[in-house]
């Protein structure tokens, strides 16, 4: 039955669950019941919305809250929850993180709460990984996110913690065993909760586009939730405490003193509290090799002519990296506009390499594309079959006498605004992600100690090198050229 208009939900039983048998495992309110404030009963109620037939509508979600708003106590509630007020046979609830230490802050909580409280105490046994139902085999356990973690188990629900940090590869393989397992079960839940990272082509940034997407509409993700409480990611007002207000709730409801988070604005560098206290997705700017906001400066409108001269740059890799193609042609204006298509790696750590020969292909079809430029490190097949179907290579080896003078034009072109961009998103950080790598004979992009991706800047820089190259031969033979 519906109330107020409000859709199905299993909110109403969560809510109440935690009200009576869940107490606050820390802080000043440390032992006494934890009574939700009504922006925390609003996400619970929009998390367990059903469907006509009362299942889930929500399968997985991701959840995203500035530190210090109570995201661990909701993230722990709602695991004790699924263990034993959701009525699920043998529930099995995995805690996860990028480490065993970072997993203990859920984990741990849930045990603290079940110590605590007057009923969960006598419906448990806490052990240290381990919670294990009374007279039943419903159980929650803590996990270190890595391949082949729990490969095989059967989860009714997950808890990934702070995704943010879990940026190396065999990490995010762990997210898919454990996402995987749970969705083995006929009503199974993945949760996702996390602060904003540095790194929007990681786990949690990728997870993150996703959410944006299906808020603009742009994608239908019917099973996925998203919550994101934080300020937008070109909100420029870190120093207004009006804005440090509408994304805490904690200081709304009294939780947190607002001189506290002052406290934090003039200890912290700027781009750390915007991360932590605005739930903003940023990057350090000590390494950056463009200034201020240059690249932001270029953004405008993307429109290709067919018929116009058309260079493509591409940076590949076979594992472990992504794949970046870059495409661009002068404008009446002089100026290069430019677009990009990015891939990542699959759940085996490999690159679908006809899917980036086909799309080229495309390319070469829809416009008039005079060259494609490359370094043969890892695509010499691909070249191949490429020049087999008469697309005129290009062979751009990124040796250091040839990416110096071609990371300077780049640099150039974009700070004098002769770059038009349309601002996609995995594009605009992996630009703004490189760092400048200075040697004696000039500097270069590299990935600095962030080690963030940064293909769709070299590739970038590649297309910008051969676009504005002086013309040698109007009419060249299809071949591949050696530079």
């Amino acid at each position: 039955m519906k109330k107020n208009n409000l859709p199905a939900s299993r909110g109403g039983r969560v809510v109440k669950f935690i009200e009576k048998f869940c107490v606050h495992g820390e802080g000043d309110f440390f032992g006494e019941p934890l009574i939700l404030d009504d922006w925390q009963r609003k996400i619970i109620y929009e998390l367990y919305e059903l469907n006509p037939d009362k299942s889930r509508k929500y399968r997985e979600g991701l959840i995203g809250l500035p530190k210090g708003n109570g995201k661990t106590q909701l993230a722990a509630a709602i695991g004790l929850y699924e263990l034993l007020g959701a009525g699920v046979t043998s529930p099995l609830v995995a805690v996860a993180a990028a480490s065993y230490e970072q997993a203990n802050l859920v984990f741990g909580t849930m045990k603290i709460m079940c110590e605590e409280s007057l009923y969960l105490k006598d419906m448990v046994e806490t052990f240290e990984n381990e919670i294990q139902v009374k007279n039943s085999p419903g159980r929650a356990y803590r996990v270190a996110a890595k391949a082949g973690t729990a490969d095989g188990g059967r989860n009714s629900c997950l808890i990934a913690d702070e995704i943010h940090e879990w940026s190396n590869i065999n990490q995010e393989r762990g997210h898919y065993v454990l996402s995987n397992n749970t969705a083995k079960r006929k009503d199974g839940l993945v949760l996702n909760i996390t602060t904003a990272g540095y790194n929007l082509d990681s786990l949690a940034g990728r997870m993150y586009q996703r959410g944006l997407k299906k808020e603009t509409g742009e994608s239908d993700d019917p099973e996925f939730y998203f919550k994101w409480i934080g300020a937008k990611e070109n909100d420029d007002r870190p120093e207004d405490k009006d804005i440090w207000i509408k994304y805490n709730p904690a200081i709304q409801n009294n939780w947190w003193p607002l001189d506290n988070l002052n406290r934090r604005f003039k200890s912290l560098p700027l781009h750390e509290f915007q991360r932590y206290h605005l739930n903003q997705w940023t990057r350090t700017e000590e390494e950056s090799w463009l200034p201020g906001s240059a690249w932001d400066n270029c953004t405008g409108d993307v429109v290709f002519n067919p018929d116009a001269e058309t260079f493509v740059g591409v940076d590949m890799a076979l594992h472990h990296d992504s794949v970046a193609i870059v495409h661009g042609q002068k404008n009446k204006e002089g100026k290069v506009i430019l677009d990009s298509k990015i891939w990542h790696p699959d759940d085996y750590d490999v690159i679908d390499i006809q899917a980036v020969e086909g799309y080229i292909l495309e390319l070469v079809k829809s416009f008039n594309v005079k060259e494609v430029a490359y370094d043969p490190a890892f695509f010499e097949r691909s070249a191949q079959v490429l020049l087999d179907n008469g697309v005129n290579m290009v062979n751009f080896p990124q040796s250091h006498a040839r990416m110096v003078p071609a990371c300077g034009n780049a640099y150039d072109m974009i700070v004098n605004k002769k770059v038009i961009h349309n601002s996609t998103a995995t594009f605009t950080d992996q630009v703004l992600s490189a760092a400048q790598k200075v040697t004696d004979s000039g500097w270069r992009l590299s990935k600095g100690r962030s080690k963030r991706k940064i293909d769709g800047a070299i590739a970038m820089v590649i297309m910008l090198d051969r676009i504005t190259a002086p013309v040698v031969d109007d009419n060249p033979p299809v071949s591949i050229i050696n530079l």
